[in-house]
């Protein structure tokens, strides 16, 4: 056995990767996000509160696992150890075998056995195809599909293919007489099937899939009596063996635009649902067939643990009987399809209006539809952090500041009110030259800064009709809100509603660029000091405060975020902004929230008092002064406008720094500090004016 060291591995593959590799049977959340609980999985029973997570470790970034119920805590060496009992020497060869490093055999070959074209991108592959023979071939016709259905459906046969792995390793695999490899064949890209795999590498896509594929789909007829959507290519092909016509969806749980089940109906008479009889196939058949009222056949039980419409054949049930539980379903009314308008629902339908996972536009940070807030001081850099969000979109980029995008249209909108075509030109190149990309059309612009809320909505859905985006940047808030008063909650909440409305009908994430209270500039970020407080606040889904470090660095924090991580809500990410470029570098660090400002608010409240008590001592000194001669002398010290001194006198009252004499006030004498504390505690409402 050729020796492979813990830095060999971890020179081709990342501590997150092996984690997530190997506690992807132990839950249902695809990429498994850091501190997401999970079920503790060395042990035998399901937690009845799940308290096992993953982390990078605050000052390396390693990741590493932890239960704090239990204390179960390693490295992502340790988790594969003790998962398979094994030694570490052990765990390291299974983790070269599994993620297709190769080490043994770099480390005793300069050369792989195969030359192999070096793969640059996820959209490049190479396959070697090769006639079926006849134990192929036997393996689907047990299931009814013969040789013609196969090239039907454009399914060959693979000898090997070449692609990389995810961290950029070159890799071939070769198929034998007990490990078939089959292929569903695309322009651009291919689904490969290896059925005598274990399940989780049953499938694997080589190549860009295209957004909204249904298999089956270029073989169906212009018009026909019967259309049955079930839950895999192979049931597809086994049901047209048959005579019927079939398609099927990325997966079970994928859902069914209404335009393409608008269309469909007009083409059949009637469609039905035919999942797998398991737990995930009897759930989303009954959700599927009530989001559109189509029909939904359940297959009996199985023999030989078979669970869809292939086995049923395989398990050598007949025609006649599906045909027979076909007319059975038909005789039962479909059920009524959903209205659109519906606001009432049971929870059947419910769940029948969409996915039930939630998605993320930056996964686990920006939500993919609704609206959010990007806040922070000027020059921070919030709108060139906003527009480069928008850029990476637009070019399709897979990762923005080292987390993922699941973008579903690459396209972007940027809404400009305060900068003009000209400004926004010089900053769009030199951000597009940073990244060394060339502009894009999947980025507009729309240039708002003679628009009022109104015109700003008419050119918004006219263009989100035109072409679907994933983001919408407005920027900034303040000038389209709609509102004498910034303060007035409901007012805030209306604005933010309105465009959170178009958000959701155009499946996409409108993101505010706004402002932070002058108070909050040196003070650890948080949700109260974004300007228009709680009335905004409550109503997005998401707010970030973008606030700066020493020099070029920056800080985004989550002060508010309703499926975001712990992790992001404690700590802010340490940000490196670029005067040349304009773009933004994620450090890799975790900073704790609480550690960031210079300044507490306690501080700030001895210097609002103390200037408070200068101004008193400055003109009551020794002396009586009426209400309007304070005012006059505090407009002269300051500079301030009269409100502002009415105010202030106002507060001198309350805090019982003046008392009331005789018609005109004077200092009151053995005034604590501790009183003026309070008071204030008691109105936080009243602003303390200067």
């Amino acid at each position: 056995m050729v020796n492979i060291s813990k830095e060999d591995i971890l020179a081709k593959v990342s501590t997150y990767d092996i984690l997530n590799h190997y506690l992807q049977p132990y839950h249902n959340f695809g990429n498994l996000s850091a501190a997401k609980n999970i079920s503790n999985p060395f042990q035998a029973e399901k937690q009845e509160t799940p308290s096992f997570n993953i982390f990078p470790a605050m000052k390396t970034g390693e990741w590493k696992y932890k239960d704090f119920a239990t204390a179960d805590d390693g490295s992502c060496f340790d988790l594969v150890m003790k998962l398979f009992n094994l030694s570490f020497t052990e765990a390291l060869q299974k983790i070269n075998s599994d993620f297709v490093l190769m080490l043994d055999s770099e480390k005793t070959s300069t050369s792989l056995t195969r030359p192999i074209k070096k793969i640059v991108s996820e959209s490049e592959y190479e396959v070697k195809k090769k006639p079926f023979n006849e134990i192929e071939l036997s393996f689907w016709l047990k299931f009814g599909i013969t040789a013609e259905t196969l090239e039907k459906f454009k399914v060959v046969n693979i000898e090997e293919f070449s692609t990389t792995s995810k961290t950029g390793n070159p890799y071939t695999i070769k198929s034998s007489s007990v490990k078939f490899i089959f292929a569903y064949e695309n322009a651009n890209w291919v689904k490969l099937y290896k059925p005598l795999d274990e399940k989780k590498y049953k499938f694997q896509y080589l190549g860009t899939k295209e957004q909204g594929f249904i298999f089956g789909w270029k073989q169906l007829p212009e018009k026909g009596e019967l259309l049955i959507i079930t839950g895999g290519e192979k049931d597809v092909m086994t049901l047209n063996a048959k005579g019927f016509n079939a398609i099927t969806l990325n997966s079970e749980t994928a859902t069914l635009p209404k335009s393409i089940v608008d269309e469909l109906k007009l083409r059949f008479n009637k469609m039905v649902v035919l999942y797998d009889n398991d737990d995930t196939g009897l759930k989303q058949s009954s959700i599927l067939a009530v989001a559109h009222g189509l029909y939904r056949l359940v297959l009996p039980t199985l023999q030989n643990k078979g669970k869809d419409i292939s086995d049923y054949f395989a398990n050598g049930e007949t025609l006649e009987r599906l045909n027979d539980l076909l007319k059975t379903t038909l005789q039962t009314p479909a059920p009524v399809e959903l209205n659109v308008d519906k606001v009432v629902f049971n929870a059947l339908e419910l769940l029948a209006r969409g996915e039930v996972e939630q998605k993320y536009l930056m996964q686990p940070i920006f939500p993919q539809k609704g609206s959010a807030v990007l806040a922070g001081k000027p020059d921070t850099g919030k709108s060139q952090f906003a527009r480069q969000l928008c850029i990476q979109i637009a070019l399709g980029e897979k990762t923005f500041l080292d987390f993922k995008l699941n973008p579903v249209h690459n396209r972007s909108i940027y809404v400009a009110t305060e900068d003009n075509e000209d400004a926004t030109r010089f900053l769009v190149n030199k951000q597009f030259n940073g990244l060394e990309k060339q502009a894009v059309e999947n980025l507009r612009f729309i240039f708002a800064d003679t628009m009022n809320q109104e015109d700003i909505i008419k050119n918004l859905n006219e263009q989100l009709t035109l072409e679907p985006v994933d983001l919408v940047v407005i920027d900034s808030f303040g000038d389209i809100f709609q509102g004498n008063d910034s303060n007035n909650n409901m007012a805030m909440r209306n604005t933010v509603k309105t465009f959170d409305k178009i958000g959701k009908a155009h499946n996409c994430l409108v993101l505010f660029v706004h402002h932070i209270n002058k108070a909050a500039y040196r003070v650890a970020p948080g949700q109260e000091h974004i300007q228009g407080g709680a009335g905004l606040v409550q109503k997005v889904r998401l707010a970030i405060v973008l606030s700066e470090g020493e020099g070029n660095i920056r800080y985004f924090t989550v002060v508010k975020g309703n499926y975001c991580p712990k992790l992001y809500k404690e700590n802010s990410l340490e940000l490196n902004f670029s005067e040349e470029t304009f773009l933004f570098t994620n450090t890799g660090k975790l900073i704790p929230t609480n550690e960031l400002g210079t300044q507490t608010v306690t501080n700030n409240k001895d210097e609002k008092y103390n200037e408070l008590e200068e101004i008193a001592q400055s003109i009551f000194r020794d002396k009586l002064v009426s209400t309007g001669n304070f005012v006059k002398q505090f407009c002269q010290i300051t500079g301030k406008s009269i409100p502002t001194a009415k105010r202030a006198h106002a507060n001198l009252v309350k805090f019982d720094l003046i008392e009331k004499f005789n018609g005109v006030y004077r200092l009151k004498n053995g005034i604590s500090q501790e009183i003026y504390f309070n008071n204030e505690k008691e109105d936080d409402d009243n602003d303390i004016a200067f």
